[in-house]
């Protein structure tokens, strides 16, 4: 068995690293059906935190 010329197998592993992020982002970023995205609940979370620590600093001494 022979293997093929390099300049056929390149480029083969950019597309499957794409392939394989693309299906994480949409994973991560679009929700089920009736469930909110990974990306809402940490957006969330972060404003949450956010305005609690406002308003504890904002407490007089």
């Amino acid at each position: 068995m022979t293997r093929p010329p390099a300049s056929c197998t390149r480029g083969q592993a950019l597309t499957e690293y794409l392939v394989a992020l693309l299906v994480l982002a949409m994973l991560i970023g679009f929700g089920r059906a009736g469930d909110s995205s990974v990306v809402n609940t940490l957006l969330t979370a972060i404003h949450t935190a956010f305005n609690r620590l406002s308003a504890f600093i904002s407490l007089p001494l």
